[in-house]
């Protein structure tokens, strides 16, 4: 399988089988010395947590990284998060245009929409910035659309920064649901269209979703986040 061809031609790629299931008992047992696993949503999820992330990265998860860039690369967001029956949501139709910066620095070209919440300054970057980080999302749950797997809009990623309202309100194309494995991954472009329903059948969807670029922040910005992958 040659991964990263159905990246760019679709906006989209699910490998299964990127984690045994031994692995992912490992890395829910570990979760649970950090009493994660019964909550909804951890944002940086990955970072003071050296033996998650030891299990994260395994060999294979690094063979789907090296395919993905020619450099090493930098991981720049880490969330946690869970559908449990007790706490259900509906995502709505959107891309993921903004990341997490340590300040706010006005008159960068390109660099707009700031924002300061919860101790982190948010900022969406250009469209090439964007363009160049890659989405893997780790599936501890088989995710289907009975418990609110992600629908994607295939191809979505080429069009650029879009407007969700206009795109709605004008008819909506045909949507692609993303069943991936327990074990498996989910990789994705943050510029695709995307979203996901209610889950319907009572059981878990908990993923780790984390965000790569092989780019560097202009004049001086920091990351939020930040942990190095490298390989020899």
């Amino acid at each position: 399988m040659v991964i990263g061809k159905n990246l760019e031609y679709s906006g989209f790629e699910i490998i299964n089988d990127v984690y045994s299931e031994t692995e992912v008992i490992d890395i829910l047992k570990a979760m649970g010395l950090y009493d994660i696993e019964h909550k909804f949503g951890v944002r940086e999820f990955l970072i003071d947590k050296p033996k998650i992330r030891q299990l994260i990265f395994n060999e294979r998860l690094m063979e789907v990284i090296q395919s993905l860039t020619n450099n090493s690369c930098k991981l720049i967001k880490s969330i946690y998060f869970d559908k449990p029956p007790n706490a259900n949501w509906i995502v709505n139709w959107h891309q993921d245009l903004r990341v997490n910066l340590t300040e706010k620095r006005g008159g960068i070209k390109g660099f707009k929409n700031w924002r300061v919440t919860d101790n982190r300054v948010v900022v969406q970057p250009p469209t090439w910035f964007l363009e160049s980080i890659f989405t893997i999302r780790v599936h501890l749950d088989g995710c289907t659309k009975e418990n609110g797997a992600l629908r994607v809009i295939e191809k979505s990623h080429k069009r650029g920064v879009i407007e969700v309202k206009d795109w709605v309100r004008h008819g909506r194309e045909e949507e692609k649901v993303c069943d991936v494995e327990r074990g498996g991954v989910l990789i994705m472009k943050p510029l695709i269209l995307h979203s996901s329903r209610r889950s319907e059948n009572k059981k878990n969807r908990r993923v780790i979703h984390m965000e790569f670029t092989d780019q560097y922040l202009p004049e001086g910005l920091s990351w939020k986040e930040k942990i190095s992958i490298k390989w020899d």
